[in-house]
């Protein structure tokens, strides 16, 4: 049963970067400026696809790694965000740079949490990462209850 949750559970983080690729993967990502002295609608709208087409040829978009890349980025930066703004509000209220400190300890230990629920599933090089997470955790909640 558990096997069967993480693979559900997989597949469904699978699916959610296939459709974030997918909804981005088309649309014209380029800007720029384009003088508007005494053009036409139409000339301006042809020109503007040349351009458009001629940029798609020399640089090319971003790749679906690049993409996932920045996608598994945007949603650890969240998470940074998320941990840093509760630790400010309920254990660091008195010194908020300490909940920047521990903000930053804590999604960095939360993303090798869940590299080591990914590893669990291929189970290589499970016992060192769990060992390191332990020692991790425990290290950052006698740091906390030291100082706080």
């Amino acid at each position: 049963m558990k096997r069967g949750l993480i693979r559900r559970l997989f597949i469904f983080l699978f699916a959610v970067l296939l459709g974030f690729n997918f909804l981005t993967a088309g649309g014209g990502a380029l800007c720029f400026a384009a003088s508007l002295s005494n053009t036409s609608e139409n000339g301006l709208a042809s020109s503007i696809q040349q351009i458009e087409e001629s940029l798609e040829e020399i640089i090319p978009g971003p790749s679906f790694f690049e993409k996932a890349a920045n996608f598994l980025y945007t949603i650890y930066d969240y998470i940074k965000k998320a941990i840093i703004f509760l630790l400010g509000k309920t254990i660091f209220k008195e010194n908020p740079k300490l909940a920047d400190f521990y903000g930053y300890v804590a999604s960095f230990l939360a993303s090798l949490t869940a590299i080591y629920l990914i590893l669990l599933l291929v189970s290589s090089a499970k016992k060192i990462i769990g060992i390191i997470l332990i020692l991790g955790w425990a290290l950052f909640v006698a740091a906390i209850l030291l100082r706080g």
